[in-house]
């Protein structure tokens, strides 16, 4: 069968495609940690493995198997070698290869681990055609901090657990940006403002979510003063991020150069240090699976050298608690305990964990489908919002789009703190910018242009991400319900509402509430103008022969100030009908 998903060649495991399989070797492919004895590992492939949702998956995750977080359909696709496609056979399982990975080459970055003081060369260190090293994004937050004093606060929230042995490893950072008052960036939860926390590469391979991390440190600090709303978010607002959550793991990949390894896990070899060191067996624990919410259950693994491990215990890595403890430093507790208790409506705070790839956006509970959030309603309406502005992604409970995962950082996020919590997995599941390695390129040329308005989106909604918060002053719905005649086949005209003392930019999903008396609908071209003379299409004119509109229309207008005069534009471009503009509203 030939994958959806991917138009390389799909052959069968058994037989021709076995040997296939276990032809060649090229070394470097992945690794361990430099600590750990290299292995000769065999090409890696993709297995695409028949796990419907539900009890197939859980059962394929339970296995060990490092399963993507991808899915076509009924099937999920599994990284592995030779072995690999054995033991789904062994287990059960239907799969097919669907791709084998191109061979590498080897070029190792000029550094591979903490230097104790950086320089600014160090920034410019990269690998795989452009990749920041750990060096560079800490040489990074080190020079915005400079540049930028009266917007950013660094904060050193932990040691990797590498560093906390002794054997090389990593300070935890985080930046603070804000324009800075009294109380700001504080490590307390009696903040003057809301908090929006974003992080990446807690899975180290994810390369993508580090990139995408450093192009927002440097929109803000960049556009404060510059971009009316960014100005407008760092003034009423805390942006923290994490740019890489999990170093030590990171510091594995970057070893592979051009051919980056494929560690998913942090670098503790205290459980399973007997790991191969290929794609499918590996040092370290899942930190996505390690927290104290729900622990253990489906989507984990007990395996030391499998990708879902769990750990030994619960919260048993340092870079687990070391997010714990900052995350309890920036956010009051909002939630009782129950599975379904819901943090009050007032609650401030949105907390995204980007991954990849699937173009997937996720919220809790991940550790189940048998039960919702208490705040559910909310968190699938912010979701839609984000899936929208990605151009179209899938969203929900991991387990409706996925797979269930307990023990996950944005599970415990809501669970502990009541706060709004999502992943992100960016990245389609085909073409050049697909995986865990996608071409440099695109995170230029389709990435940061996708996700930029999300966290735009996302860090607005801090304020009030369930909708209990006080909205701006004049920011509340407006409306014009003086009638204004549209003639037949003629000019277009306008109805004006004027905005004003409403601070910041408007909302991505500004309500355009049109009630219009004509006898065929469909000669209608309806736009938004906004303030500055920009026109959002609402309704292109079509066959429709019914009478009248009324309907509310969605716009994305987060570019525009809210303040100033909009109208709402109206042309009949066909003949031998009539009607008026009864009355519109808007909601910025």
């Amino acid at each position: 069968m030939k994958s959806t998903r991917r138009s390389l060649l799909t052959l069968a495991i058994a037989g021709v495609a076995a040997a296939a399989v276990v032809t060649g070797g090229t070394p470097g492919t992945a690794g361990p940690a430099p600590e750990v004895a290299a292995v000769q590992a065999g090409p890696t492939y993709v297995y695409k493995v028949h796990a419907p949702l539900g009890a197939a998956a859980q059962n394929l995750l339970g296995r060990g198997f490092d399963v993507l977080e991808d899915r076509d359909g009924d099937y999920l696709f599994v990284l592995g070698d030779k072995d690999t496609g054995q033991g789904l056979k062994q287990s059960g399982f239907t799969a097919v290869i669907d791709e084998v990975l191109p061979a590498p080459e080897w070029q190792p970055p000029a550094k591979k681990s903490q230097s104790p003081t950086f320089d600014a060369a160090d920034i410019n260190e990269t690998y795989y055609g452009g990749y920041r090293t750990i060096n560079a994004h800490w040489s990074h937050l080190d020079l915005v901090g400079q540049q930028h004093p009266g917007l950013t606060t660094l904060v050193d929230y932990g040691d990797s657990w590498r560093k906390t042995q002794g054997a090389g490893g990593y300070d935890l950072r985080a930046i603070c940006i804000t324009k800075k008052n009294a109380g700001d960036c504080a490590l307390n939860t009696s903040a003057p403002k809301p908090r929006f926390f974003v992080m990446g590469q807690l899975h180290a391979r994810e390369l993508s979510t580090g990139d995408i991390a450093w192009r927002w440190i440097d929109h803000l600090t960049t556009g404060y003063g510059v971009d009316a709303e960014v100005t407008a978010l760092l003034d009423t607002t805390e942006v923290w991020v994490v740019p890489i959550a999990n170093p030590d793991g990171v510091n594995i990949v970057q070893q592979g150069g051009n051919s980056p390894r494929y560690q998913r896990k942090n670098a503790n070899t205290t459980n399973g240090s007997s790991c191969s060191g290929t794609s499918s067996s590996q040092i370290g624990i899942d930190l996505n699976r390690n927290t104290d919410s729900h622990w253990g259950g489906a989507g984990t693994s007990s395996d030391p050298c499998a990708q879902t491990y769990k750990g030994p215990s619960a919260n048993s890595e340092v870079e687990t608690r070391a997010l714990q403890g900052l995350w309890r430093n920036l956010y009051r507790d909002r939630r009782g305990t129950a599975v379904t208790d819901a943090a009050p409506a007032d609650t401030t705070g949105v907390v995204i964990s980007m991954h990849s790839y699937s173009n997937l956006v996720l919220f809790p509970w991940g550790w189940t489908t048998s039960y919702k959030t208490g705040n559910d309603a909310a968190l699938r309406g912010m979701a839609r919002d984000m899936a929208t502005l990605a151009g179209g992604w899938q969203y929900g409970q991991p387990g409706e789009v996925l797979y269930n995962a307990a023990g996950a950082t944005d599970d415990w996020v809501y669970d502990d703190l009541g706060v709004a919590s999502f992943v992100w997995e960016v990245g389609p599941s085909s073409g050049t910018c697909s995986g865990f390695f996608p071409t440099y390129s695109c995170q230029a040329s389709t990435f940061w242009p996708k996700v930029k308005p999300m966290l735009m989106y996302a860090a607005k909604k801090a304020t009030s991400p369930y909708g209990g918060g006080t909205p701006p002053p004049g920011c509340a719905k407006a409306t014009n319900d003086a009638d204004v005649a549209i003639p037949d086949n003629g000019a277009a005209v306008t109805s004006t509402i004027t905005i004003a003392g409403c601070e910041g930019n408007a909302s991505a999903t500004s309500q355009v509430e049109v009630h219009i008396v004509h006898t065929y609908r469909g000669d209608l071209v309806i736009d938004l103008v906004a303030p500055d003379g920009s026109a959002y299409r609402l309704k292109a004119s079509n066959n429709d022969s019914g009478d009248n509109i009324d309907t509310t229309y969605t716009a994305n207008v987060s570019s525009e100030a809210r303040n100033g005069a909009w109208k709402l534009r109206v042309q009949d471009v066909y003949s031998a009908d009539t009607g008026h503009i009864n009355s519109w509203s808007l909601t910025l």
